[in-house]
């Protein structure tokens, strides 16, 4: 593996990596026809993504995936939803099931556009694509300032982690335990560094994606 080095001047995002106001994603509720999990790639092969107590998120027929839409920087009311990979939707869990991001199996969910609660994001942000006034997160994001370069190849330590479009913002993707990550930036904010990455090789992620992790996740 290569050392990892900084240098202790500001930058743009290289291209790729984007800060909160090119991020605006919505959120669409999907019902489980039947039990299903919720996992780290998209492929019934991959494993199940896991709650804070270890167990594998999963949805119980009735209950409902937030479906993400793509990257939204235009702030549209309704942006198109993400399309799916081999059958799978990436979504969120919608309350009362456990709050996590991943990918589900389509053949196993079906829309519910007449759900009458939004289907808010994480921590109850970003919004619903059919009522862009919903959540109070819609087209609020401001520029990334204070970025710095870096360089150098980085282990994944953590079992999952997410690869997210902005610091602190929406996950798109998982890396696992044993991926390999290019660092291009860092960003620093209440004392949590967070790294700019191109995926080298990964399990669940395609080579070159690129996105920002949490720095204590890195080897």
């Amino acid at each position: 593996m290569q050392l990892a080095s900084d240098v202790d001047v500001a930058i743009a995002p290289p291209r790729g990596l984007f800060g909160p106001d090119q991020v605006d994603v919505a959120y669409e509720p999907w019902q489980a026809l039947r039990a299903t999990a919720l996992r780290l790639g998209p492929s019934r092969d991959a494993p199940a993504v896991l709650a804070d107590d270890g167990e594998p998120v999963r949805l119980a027929a009735g209950q409902h995936l937030g479906r993400q839409s793509t990257r939204n920087p235009g702030c549209a009311g309704s942006p198109p939803l993400r399309a799916s990979v081999a059958g799978f939707a990436w979504g969120y869990c919608l309350r009362p099931v456990t709050r996590k991001s991943g990918w589900m199996a389509l053949a196993d969910l079906e829309r519910d556009v007449a759900r009458p609660e939004p289907a808010c994001g994480p921590a109850g942000a970003d919004f619903d694509r059919r009522m862009p006034d919903s959540c109070g997160g819609h087209c609020d994001g401001r520029p990334l300032t204070g970025v710095r370069a870096a360089s150098g190849r980085e282990r994944v330590t953590a079992r999952e982690l997410y690869l997210r479009y902005a610091p602190r913002s929406t996950a798109f993707r998982y890396l696992v335990r044993g991926d390999v990550v290019r660092r291009l930036a860092l960003w620093s904010a209440e004392g949590v560094q967070w790294v700019g990455v191109e995926v080298v090789s990964a399990r669940w992620t395609p080579r070159g994606a690129r996105g920002w992790v949490i720095g204590r996740a890195l080897s």
